[in-house]
């Protein structure tokens, strides 16, 4: 079967990985372009270049990491399927009416992202758990280990943002006093409680947005999909604000006795942090897997927008043979076996107990991060994952 691949976003190490996995499902797979297209525009020009490609290369499927709306209207013109492979959640771009056409095939990590696409009118989604690419990552880990030789160069590390910028700061730093403190209360009651609960989604009435927009006439909620406002205004308002507070709060907490790197490029938030060593951004490939098997302890701390799913970064943790401490959840928790092979935390009083005794026992750690590796490398690959999903999709 011939595939076309196009990138979406971006273009790096995970983009060209998944091409290499989809080669060697046995099909014949083109690349459009090394250019991302963006993926929530809907651009007249590239819909023809893709539907030119297609017919002029006899193309018989799609294939995208994330939702491009581009691709999909060209899918659609051309008569062909198109499978969107999503790495976010929530992830609202899929709900317009591209996203909702009959040969729109849709791979989500998260079970209850997929269940709201399927109640909102997108025809086929499958719940798959994100992946790695095993054979890049063994190549990786042995020149990594070969650097390393058992040994670490952080106690403690953390890859990613800490969302410093956020609409939530940006849009509303004027917002109304009598208001600023409804919002405290629902930062207060949601964060640092990582049980699986969520406590943001259904929390916020349009009363409130209304009169936000009353009081800043200038306050629109960027919200271009057939989600309803307060939803939109939940997940990129509150949702990455209270990621903001949890991520600076526990990377100086555990700062204040023990030695903690972030890695990042969120030197906004970067200010905030006391004790922290900072780090510029790790391009995704050796470099990461350097960091996470060169970490005694690796952090992961979910957005609360993810609920039914495991974020790629434990994934990739895992991958690369380094030790897991994530925020609690029940999907994460079917896949690998809590305190053998992934270890989490529910309260700040959990993560401080178990980082502490993960630190002073380096046999009971690194067996885990064995397992864990084990688990990602027989179950969580893109090979067996691309093999599935185009079965599903009616390769």
């Amino acid at each position: 079967m011939k595939i076309l691949y196009i990138h979406g976003r971006i273009t790096d190490e995970a983009g060209r990985n998944m091409v290499q996995a989809l080669k060697e499902t046995g099909n014949d797979v083109l690349v459009y372009s090394e250019e991302p297209m963006v993926v929530t525009v809907l651009d007249d020009s590239h819909v023809r270049g893709v539907t030119e490609f297609i017919q002029e290369h006899e193309i018989e499927l799609l294939v995208s990491i994330h939702f491009i709306m581009s691709a999909g209207l060209a899918a659609c013109q051309t008569g062909i399927r198109y499978v969107s492979i999503l790495w976010d959640a929530p992830y609202t771009e899929i709900y317009n009416p591209l996203g909702k056409m009959g040969n729109v095939w849709i791979s989500t990590f998260d079970r209850l992202d997929r269940d709201r696409m399927l109640a909102n009118g997108v025809k086929h989604v499958m719940y798959q758990p994100l992946s790695v690419y095993a054979k890049k990552m063994t190549e990786w880990n042995r020149e990594v280990q070969d650097t390393l030789r058992g040994n670490y160069i952080h106690d403690i590390s953390f890859i990613g943002s800490l969302y410093g910028k956020n609409l939530y700061d940006d849009h509303l730093a004027q917002i109304p006093v009598n208001i600023q403190p409804y919002f405290n209360s629902i930062f207060e009651e949601a964060a640092f409680q990582w049980d699986g609960v969520n406590r943001v989604y259904g929390k916020t009435g349009k009363e409130i947005l209304q009169y936000i927009q009353m009081m800043n006439p200038e306050f629109q909620i960027p919200n271009n999909q057939e989600i309803e406002d307060v939803r939109a205004f939940e997940i990129y308002y509150l949702i990455r604000k209270i990621a903001n507070i949890e991520r600076v709060a526990v990377l100086n907490l555990l700062a204040e006795s023990r030695s903690v790197k972030l890695y990042t490029n969120d030197m906004l938030a970067a200010k905030k942090l006391v004790n922290v060593e900072i780090g510029p951004p790790v391009i995704y490939g050796k470099a990461t897997a350097m960091v996470y098997a060169g970490s005694k302890i690796n952090l992961n701390i979910s957005l609360k927008g993810i609920e039914g799913g495991t974020p790629l970064r434990v994934m990739d943790i895992m991958g690369a043979g380094g030790f897991v401490l994530s925020s609690y959840c029940a999907e994460t928790a079917e896949l690998f076996e809590e305190d053998k092979e992934i270890v989490m935390f529910k309260t700040p009083e959990e993560l401080i107990e178990k980082t502490d005794y993960y630190l002073a026992h380096d046999a009971e750690r690194e067996q885990i991060a064995r397992a864990g590796y084990e688990k990602v490398m027989k179950c969580y690959t893109h090979e067996k994952k691309l093999k599935e999903l185009l079965y599903w999709a009616g390769e």
